[in-house]
């Protein structure tokens, strides 16, 4: 069944050859430069959720750590207000997984079927630098761009730069792809960074959306009166008519006289 796929996917290589022979460009790089954009364009709804989900974790984790940090005598509490939070905004913590298991046989059939592919015309197998895009690229500019591509769509997609984790991947990955590029055939790395760079585009147009969505305010001062209000009933032993005058202050205001009886009545002898 494997077998039967890697020379189907063989056979939509050819047949995007095909197109460009038609459009009077016949090449196999632009062959698999358009066979990229098809496979993008039909996997956008499956990354856009992705890429918008992991946008969306990454935003909430000022909350996240709040809610573990309070909670973190009461598992079973912690695990329901996680859960509450990630209702609240739409946020699938698995939802990044189902792209990478959809992509993994792609990435390994491109590689399989550039081995040992039956090229209709040789010359055409040349896409410019590269002498034939069934061999590994003699330049490794394809191993450089897929690491800067790489590089660049993961410091795009990052909400939070001092984060360990993904400071550790952003230079961890690159590195990896640049290595795969090298030893691979020209055909893939090429596929790679020509997804990479719609992937770019597709992230930079989902952080633009993002700042007008109701998430990007939710780690501001919302959460932050929230937080005050939760800590001041908790300093006044659950009674929260105090909270709801500092914090009503706050939200008229801008600062926690502003909304206070008293303050108003010597605004008004003061005029």
């Amino acid at each position: 069944m494997w077998h039967s796929f890697v020379q189907w996917f063989a056979s939509v290589i050819q047949f995007m050859y095909g197109i460009t022979d038609s459009l009077g460009v016949a090449n196999y790089g632009l062959a698999i430069i358009l066979m990229t954009i098809v496979i993008k364009i039909v996997l956008f709804p499956i990354t856009h959720k992705q890429l918008k989900s992991m946008r969306a974790m990454q935003e909430i984790q000022p909350r996240m750590k709040y809610i573990q940090e309070k909670y973190k005598d009461d598992p079973q509490t912690m695990q329901l207000k996680v859960m509450e939070l990630y209702k609240e905004h739409g946020v699938n913590p698995l939802g990044g997984c189902l792209p990478l298991v959809i992509q993994m046989p792609i990435f390994i059939a491109f590689y399989q079927s550039l081995f040992n592919f039956k090229f209709a015309v040789e010359e055409h197998a040349r896409f410019l630098w590269i002498p034939n895009i069934g061999s590994s690229d003699p330049w490794y500019i394809l191993a450089v761009l897929a690491a800067a591509t790489t590089f660049i769509q993961q410091r795009v997609s990052m909400v939070d730069t001092k984060d360990p984790t993904q400071k550790s991947m952003l230079y961890v990955m690159p590195l990896f792809m640049a290595w795969i590029a090298a030893t691979m055939p020209a055909g893939l790395p090429l596929y790679w960074v020509t997804f990479n760079i719609l992937g770019i585009l597709q992230q930079l147009y989902i952080n633009w959306s993002s700042k007008k969505e109701k998430l990007a305010v939710a780690t501001g001062t919302g959460f932050q009166l929230e937080m005050e209000k939760e800590t001041l009933e908790e300093s006044n032993g659950g009674h929260n008519t105090l909270t709801k005058e500092k914090v009503a202050g706050r939200e008229k205001g801008g600062k926690k006289v502003n909304g206070s009886p008293n303050s108003r009545k010597k605004g008004k002898k003061r005029g």
